[in-house]
């Protein structure tokens, strides 16, 4: 199983979603945990090679959003897919144990207290819903800033 994560800015343009099936098809991916797609809702879209199951804000397009690109071999491991809000998590069977991929977007730095606690309190909860015995494996977008913390400078 080869994973990996790419923030992809937007997917609200037209032919977005071909162009970066296309991209992914020249990886050896067979999951993909994409941040950014700004879609509204949640859903599972299925296409000849690939579904994407994703979760974006509850009634705005073009806002932040989150979803998990399968190749058509990873559909039989999929045992549920839960969307929360702009994140997400994808359960899946594994050779020894159940695999939790939890897909987040992080707030930037440079937000508020008041906008990255919300963030962080759904990572929990996110966390505190998996079953003990998964393996759990958190892919997405940190936000993270390189240097030093503007405090210490």
């Amino acid at each position: 199983m080869i994973i990996g994560t790419w923030n992809v800015r937007t997917l609200l343009y037209s032919g977005k979603m071909p162009e970066l099936a296309e991209q992914i098809s020249k990886t050896q991916l067979e999951i993909l945990a994409v941040q950014e797609i700004r879609w509204s809702g949640t859903s599972l879209i299925k296409k000849q090679n690939y579904s994407l199951y994703y979760s974006g804000h509850s009634s705005k397009t073009g806002q932040s959003g989150t979803g998990f690109i399968l190749l058509k071999n990873m559909q039989n491991y999929v045992i549920e897919f839960e969307p929360y809000d702009n994140d997400c998590k994808l359960r899946l069977k594994g050779k020894y144990s159940k695999i939790m991929l939890i897909n987040v977007c992080a707030p930037t730095e440079g937000r508020t207290e008041e906008l990255k606690e919300p963030f962080y309190d759904n990572l929990q909860y996110l966390l505190d819903k998996t079953p003990k015995n998964d393996t759990i494996i958190i892919l997405g977008d940190g936000n993270a800033q390189l240097g030093k913390e503007r405090l210490y400078n």
